[in-house]
């Protein structure tokens, strides 16, 4: 269970979808739990040269943890245009450790995910480094890519063809190439529908695509319906397909 946010800028990142997101961190709420906050670490990925690298990437509570600070100093030598995923993770599947933080980056793609798929331990090509369904996500998803040479391909073979044939408590995802950012919004239980929560800000010089907030957006918001894939290019423009 965790909280997350994707932004694809064309000018200078704004910084506020971060400082957003550690805050969140530590006063979101969480379902099934007494205590608030997503405490069991934080990830930042961006792309340089079209090559994702990350900016930043711990163990520790992002709202308590220096080094969160330190990757906000780094922001300003983005590149740009360009995209970015930031996450902070509550875990429900292995423990806090880097190789179950997300998000993950492999072969030139990074995923980050908010939710469950039971029982998924699919065969891959490369082997997980950790213990996470999320991680194993991406695994499968770069062997789709392998087969489909296009992400938007092999992400809807991922979800129809994956995802949907297992259980799972939701399949919130954002994923990008550095060329796109995908967003994709799916759960089993309504009454938890306002948590596994993805929506939409569209403002002058950024999209973004986030979970929750608490300081708002300058721009009218809409949500991401439950099956729907978005997707927004570098030029900001924003496309929408229902999955059936």
């Amino acid at each position: 269970m965790c909280r997350m946010v994707g932004v694809v800028f064309r000018d200078r990142f704004p910084r506020g979808t971060l400082t957003d997101l550690r805050h969140i961190s530590e006063i979101g709420k969480v379902p099934g739990e007494k205590e608030p906050g997503h405490k069991d670490g934080w990830g930042i990925v961006s792309f340089r040269n079209g090559s994702p690298r990350y900016i930043g990437r711990s163990i520790r509570p992002a709202f308590i943890d220096p080094s969160f600070d330190s990757a906000l100093e780094d922001i300003p030598e983005l590149d740009s245009p360009n995209i970015l995923i930031a996450h902070a993770r509550a875990a429900s599947a292995g423990g806090a450790t880097l190789a179950n933080t997300h998000p993950f980056v492999v072969g030139g793609i990074v995923l980050a995910h908010n939710g469950t798929i039971k029982g998924f331990d699919p065969v891959t090509k490369l082997k997980p480094k950790g213990e996470t369904d999320s991680e194993r996500l991406l695994l499968v998803l770069t062997d789709r890519l392998e087969e489909t040479g296009d992400v938007r391909s092999a992400l809807k073979s991922l979800i129809r063809d994956d995802i949907r044939r297992h259980k799972f408590s939701a399949a919130i995802l954002l994923v990008s190439d550095g060329k796109n950012l995908y967003g994709y919004r799916d759960y089993s239980d309504s009454r938890k529908a306002s948590y596994y929560d993805l929506r939409i800000a569209k403002c002058e010089d950024y999209v973004s695509l986030f979970q929750e907030t608490c300081l708002g957006y300058d721009a009218r918001t809409t949500r991401v319906k439950k099956g729907e894939l978005v997707s927004v290019g570098l030029d900001l423009k924003v496309r929408k397909e229902m999955l059936r």
